[in-house]
């Protein structure tokens, strides 16, 4: 059976619940302004709110709810949420990973005299290895390659108190990594501000039968270490396996704050 349901997937205030996060998808904001070759390790890291929302279908053991996140549902029902994101690098080579971490419940009417109730706990991680194919003093063209990893615990009920079955309940947990392949962009418009874009494409049926995200954006240096940054994010993941099915797009702005050391 197919219920809507309007829940909320993603903010994490950086004041609240926050780590120091890790991508996709996928370090997003670490070392994201171009900068001179050093000859030891430079690493950056990131806390941000992704204010995303997600729709899509989720099914569990038969039980299918189609999914409508809006993210003015946020406040009542988000339960907690992480996120964080790092980079390091060394000459041409370049470590990234990005975590996202999401607890929320809800509920909602599907039809008449009846209505469905999801809960989920869902982690998002990725590790990414890159290498500069090409770089001057204000661009940088990074070669990506990595595993996204995707850790979910659902438990959806149907309530129909007009049926002579009045509940039906399903309940189930899922850990796939999509590996992936991509590509970064970095321009440097002045000594403040900067430009970059990000995409990548996986799954390759290894576990999703198909994974990709981009995410472009803009970043402002507050100081030597600090910068602001402002970017524009799509997740969509497509996922069937034995009766757990996740099929789903996320989208959305997130805002971050980078440090640089």
């Amino acid at each position: 059976m197919t219920s809507r349901i309007v829940l909320t997937y993603a903010i994490v205030a950086f004041a609240t619940n926050s780590l120091s996060h890790a991508g996709e998808p996928v370090a997003p904001y670490a070392a994201i302004t171009p900068s001179p070759k050093s000859s030891g390790w430079e690493f950056s890291g990131a806390i941000y709110a992704p204010l995303m929302g997600l729709e899509g279908d989720i099914g569990v053991a038969g039980l299918t709810t189609e999914v409508d996140l809006s993210f003015g549902d946020i406040l009542k029902e988000l339960d907690g949420g992480a996120t964080a994101a790092f980079e390091a690098r060394y000459d041409r080579w370049s470590i990234t990973g990005d975590f996202i971490w999401l607890k929320l419940s809800g509920s909602a009417q599907a039809v008449a005299s009846s209505y469905i109730g999801l809960k989920q706990e869902q982690i998002l991680a990725s590790l990414t290895l890159g290498y500069e194919i090409y770089g001057s003093e204000s661009t940088t063209i990074d070669l990506l390659a990595g595993g996204a990893l995707n850790s979910m615990d659902v438990d959806l009920q149907l309530f129909t108190p007009n049926l002579p079955v009045t509940i039906r309940g399903a309940s189930g947990s899922e850990e796939w990594i999509d590996p992936f392949v991509g590509l970064r962009i970095r321009h440097q418009l002045s000594d403040r501000w900067s430009l970059w874009v990000r995409g990548d494409y996986g799954g390759f049926e290894v576990s999703s039968d198909e994974y990709w995200q981009v995410i472009a954006g803009i970043s402002y240096r507050l100081s030597e270490h600090t910068s602001l940054a402002m970017a524009y994010r799509i997740m969509s993941v497509d996922y069937h396996q034995a009766g757990f099915d996740y099929d789903t797009k996320m989208e959305g702005p997130n805002l971050g704050l980078i440090f640089q050391f």
